[in-house]
């Protein structure tokens, strides 16, 4: 008995670091990129789990990586489709030419529209301002210069806040009409999200 009770408290000794290490970036109250926003309220946070708060990338392994000519839904922290049914080129969503370096021999116009369980998965756990493929309306903070571009690491890969509006670094986009989850900003003084991966992602005004 004596050696359950010290079992017990080293346990629960050890628990809140336990807790602390499991927190993300995106989810831990923290400006960790030292630029005024914190988790979601920083748009380089897709997620709670996210967990690089510096960059479009997530730091979750296995993510990020799609190519320009399949694109899955970007927010569900994965790479491929089995889940979510969405298969998709980046060019879709790109005026004019498909670029040459978005393998445009890949590109069939007539395969854009996504399948009803492309949608059904990808609407929950899309960022508000954003379609689901990283199409996204994103103001530079401070200001309220608004950009639409691509932000997706897939498509844009040197993309960052500062560069918004470089359609060199993140390309201009055209947001994708089926899985487009429109933007709520300053709605009742805070920014309003959808619940996502079980995360409330509603954002108060400090």
């Amino acid at each position: 008995m004596r050696f359950l009770r010290g079992f017990l408290f080293i346990v629960l000794l050890l628990a809140p670091f336990a807790l602390a290490d499991a927190q993300t970036q995106c989810a831990d109250g923290i400006d960790n990129n030292g630029n005024g926003l914190i988790d979601m309220a920083d748009p380089y946070c897709k997620l709670p789990e996210d967990n690089d708060e510096s960059s479009f990338l997530s730091g979750v392994p296995g993510d990020d990586a799609n190519t320009p000519r399949r694109l899955d839904t970007w927010f569900d922290l994965d790479s491929g489709s089995g889940n979510d049914q969405c298969a998709i080129h980046a060019c879709c969503m790109i005026n004019g030419p498909c670029p040459a370096d978005l393998e445009p021999a890949f590109f069939n116009p007539s395969a854009c529209l996504q399948p009803q369980a492309c949608i059904d998965f990808s609407l929950p756990v899309t960022k508000p301002g954003c379609d689901a493929f990283g199409c996204c309306e994103i103001c530079i903070p401070g200001t309220s210069n608004c950009k639409t571009a691509f932000v997706n690491p897939a498509v844009s890969p040197t993309c960052t806040i500062e560069t918004l509006g470089n359609p060199a670094s993140c390309r201009v986009c055209t947001q994708n009409a089926q899985l487009n989850v429109p933007s709520h900003i300053f709605q009742d003084g805070f920014d309003r999200a959808p619940t996502l991966l079980g995360h409330s992602t509603e954002q108060r005004a400090n």
